[in-house]
């Protein structure tokens, strides 16, 4: 028994001492820079142009953002490859001008790519450098638009006039994304770039041919918020900025660069080109998840989970906790070697001191108005008036007038004009629990865009929802992770993902508080003097936000419902 229980213990030694090999093998590797070009020759997949040893830029910063595109630079001096290849590009009539770039950081578990924007070469201290822009692959759904039927040709024919979906997140995400790549990609109505080329006509019905490829699960299995998605015409982005901050997912991208033996996959199973993007929605907050997931928590009692409870015609929300959550916690974490987070219990704390300083700031603002109107038309209720006008006055022309049956549909000519956007064409709601928590004093009502077009709507539903989310109270707890700290973006974490900690400045005036954050920004930056830095930024610092600077942040999705709205007026 003992020389079994030795050898046991021989081997889970040998199975640590691997582990810890592997993670430090994983810290300590080389970020690497590699460019890439377009075929000329047409064909799908990336080529391989060259890379750059990460000591060779004078400077240079990726950083990550969640849900939203961001801009990466390096800094070259001129003479070098790379760079001699990038300046004579425009002027190269083989080659193709879109640039790509891919950094791997940590073995390539966080990976960040895109095109290159812009280039520019000047001079400093007689030595002529080089310095190139990307913005990173989360930019395109901004070039992505969302037309009401993408199945049908946009400049012949669109029925219906808005596009529609209500439907758990990630799938009516992933859907309307997909349609629109369908659209992009394989197209029924549009000619090939090279008509008299047959591949051209042939290679778009082939999925592995695609540039761009977005992954769902099943909709039976999603069990994200179901959100309200409208579109009509509008960039992706915008579209499903609101479903995705709602219910809090993380759109996230990879490109996967099969021609070096890694594994992508396409919505089908099936092998992607080389190079090829690949979105994915997911759900790494997990705060609408049936089982739910740590809100907060205290160091001496740690993390409590909480799941969330809705009332008040789905407007109104509030988390209730769970005291016995044991059987919630996935079976992964008992597993030797696993080093992922789940959502429905994030398996990171990290302590915030004096020691450990993580730069944490905390904001709190209470909530504002606890009465909210939405609305400003309700075709349905015009229509009955308009029907019961024109049948009383038809009526009594009819029997009053001498069979002058007329009448109701001079008098509702008449009078609808006055009448349009009167009768039920508001929807009020007064929050009363956050009435009574704010107690006697308190502000009154604001009003919420988004349901004018009829407030008998499950878009009323929702921009009445947007405006009580808009005016809760908000703390918040902003950090950033650095790489002294053991974790791993990409194996222990992803954007997105939450992780717990606590702020040393409450800590020391006596508020036991643990707060659970999202991860919204990862950083990475350094120059030729061998410095490099990782940073993390955990937490969205909203609470400081006036209600002003809340309602400013939808004036993108209000100039994108400008065309809209003057079809309206010429109508």
């Amino acid at each position: 028994m003992s020389t079994a229980l030795g050898a046991r213990l021989a081997q889970s030694r040998a199975t640590c001492a691997q582990i810890r090999s592997d993670r430090k093998a994983l810290q300590r590797a080389q970020t690497e820079v590699s460019i890439y070009k377009n075929d000329p020759t047409g064909k799908p997949g990336l080529i391989f142009v060259g890379r750059i040893h990460i000591m060779e830029p004078t400077k240079y910063q990726f950083p990550k953002k969640g849900n939203v595109s961001a801009s990466g630079y390096f800094e070259l001096r001129a003479t070098h490859y790379i760079a001699k290849f990038i300046a004579s590009v425009p002027n190269n009539p083989n080659e193709c001008k879109n640039i790509i770039i891919r950094v791997d950081k940590f073995g390539g578990k966080w990976r960040w790519t895109g095109f290159m924007h812009h280039w520019k070469v000047e001079t400093r201290g007689g030595v002529d450098y080089l310095s190139a822009f990307f913005n990173d692959d989360m930019q395109y759904p901004q070039f992505i638009l969302a037309p009401p039927n993408p199945a049908l040709p946009i400049p012949v024919f669109q029925f219906p006039r808005d596009g529609f979906i209500f439907a758990p997140g990630i799938w009516s995400i992933s859907t309307v994304f997909l349609l629109n790549l369908i659209r992009n990609q394989a197209p029924i109505y549009h000619l090939p770039d090279d008509p008299w080329h047959i591949e051209g006509w042939t290679q778009p019905l082939d999925c592995r041919n695609w540039q761009v490829h977005i992954k769902c699960k099943p909709f039976i299995t999603d069990s994200s918020l179901w959100s309200v998605i409208a579109y009509r015409m509008n960039t992706l982005d915008s579209v499903i900025a609101a479903a995705l901050d709602d219910g809090q997912l993380c759109l996230d991208y990879r490109r996967y660069f099969t021609a070096e033996g890694e594994m992508g996959t396409d919505m089908f199973g099936q092998p992607v080109a080389n190079g090829a993007l690949v979105f994915e929605v997911f759900d790494r907050s997990g705060f609408a998840l049936p089982g739910g997931t740590f809100i907060n928590g205290n160091a001496a009692g740690g993390l409590a989970r909480s799941v969330i409870q809705w009332g008040a015609g789905f407007i109104e929300d509030s988390f209730e906790q769970v005291s016995d959550d044991e059987t919630l916690y996935p079976d992964e974490y008992w597993q030797s070697g696993f080093l992922g987070n789940f959502a429905t219990a994030p398996a990171l704390a990290i302590r915030d001191s004096w020691w450990n300083d993580l730069q944490s700031v905390v904001n709190h603002s209470p909530a504002t108005a606890v009465s909210g109107v939405v609305g400003g038309d309700n075709p349905t209720a015009d229509a009955i008036v308009k029907l019961l006008i024109e049948a009383t006055g038809n009526l009594i022309g009819f029997f009053f007038l001498g069979g002058f049956d007329s009448l109701g549909d001079i008098a509702s000519d008449v009078i609808m004009p006055f009448l349009v956007g009167t009768i039920l064409a508001w929807d009020e709601w007064k929050n009363t629990s956050r009435a009574t928590n704010l107690g006697w004093a308190h502000l009154f009502e604001v009003y919420n865009s988004g349901a004018e077009q009829n407030a008998w709507s499950l878009a009323a539903v929702a921009a009445m929802r947007g405006l009580f989310k808009a005016t809760d109270a908000e703390t918040s707890h902003t950090m950033v992770i650095d790489e002294s700290t053991w974790v791993l973006p990409g194996v222990h974490c992803q954007m997105k993902d939450r992780v717990a900690s606590s702020a040393g400045a409450l800590q020391r005036l006596g508020i036991d508080m643990m707060f659970v954050n999202q991860i919204e920004e990862q950083i990475l930056s350094g120059d030729d003097s061998g410095k490099s830095e990782f940073l993390m930024k955990c937490g969205q610092n909203k609470a400081s936000l006036s209600t002003g600077e809340r309602f400013s942040q939808m004036l993108k999705n209000a100039l994108d419902r400008i065309a809209d709205i003057g079809f309206h007026l010429v109508s």
